[in-house]
């Protein structure tokens, strides 16, 4: 069995080993559960006007017996400093937000408290700006669901947007609390028009302090560890609904 895997940051992101990642205890579970190896092709993709072509592509390049779409709640409800630094008129804005961004996808980076705080203070000074609207991120998820819906042989599953952990200032918290309820009550709707299983945020989001890497955002192995049994039981509804009698 062969998995595409359209993940997010938290599929490699920090200090967790392989073999703690979501991705790699769902992956191991599944090949226990129908008795045959399972392979999983890691990508990650941005949405924007290219996210469904992107998809298609793979889809086609790799032959996959099942698609595993993760939607970020990043896309939708991260309140983003350099995003309004980009939109501003400010001198070199754009180098200036693509610098910042570049800088909070390093590990040594994000995981320093002086970072973070100095992300804090920026939100309440230089302001912030979401990547994506959340009917935006929606109809781009739709669109790549199509193109891989039309290959009916392809089990398909979603992974809903996991509200963020990170501490907020309250006001924005409950901004970004809402466009994450806003992207999910989207994206469960499409999933059951198109019937695609589609597994929601759990009582269980957003993460503990205890599940959390020191950047505050991304999940350590514990946050993995949870987040895999709701992946695994998604993507075996999905694969059972294709293969009814190949599950032991």
């Amino acid at each position: 069995m062969k998995i595409l895997r359209i993940g997010i940051s938290d599929d490699h992101f920090g200090p967790v080993r392989m073999e703690e990642r979501s991705w790699y205890i769902v992956q191991e579970r599944m090949a226990e559960t129908i008795g045959e190896p399972v392979e999983t092709v890691r990508k990650t993709a941005w949405p924007n006007d290219a996210y469904p072509d992107v998809i298609e592509r793979w889809v086609e390049r790799e032959q996959p017996d099942a698609v595993f779409l993760c939607a970020a709640s990043y896309w939708v409800s991260f309140p983003s400093a350099p995003r309004a630094v980009e939109s501003s008129r400010l001198p070199f804005a754009r180098q200036l937000s693509a610098a910042a961004v570049r800088l909070s996808t390093r590990p040594a980076i994000a995981h320093n408290s002086a970072f973070r705080l100095a992300r804090r203070l920026a939100l309440r000074t230089v302001g912030y700006r979401y990547f994506f609207e959340p009917e935006e991120a929606a109809a781009r998820v739709e669109a790549a669901l199509r193109r891989i819906l039309r290959h009916e042989e392809i089990a398909v599953a979603v992974r809903g947007p996991m509200p963020l952990g990170l501490p907020l200032p309250a006001r924005i918290a409950v901004d970004s609390r809402r466009r994450c309820a806003e992207f999910d009550r989207l994206l469960a709707g499409i999933c059951e028009r198109l019937h695609v299983a589609y597994q929601p945020p759990g009582p269980d989001e957003p993460p503990s302090p205890a599940e959390l890497q020191s950047d505050l955002t991304h999940v350590n192995a514990a946050g993995h560890a949870r987040r895999a049994r709701h992946e695994f039981d998604v993507l075996l509804s999905a694969w059972t609904a294709h293969h009814p009698l190949q599950v032991r």
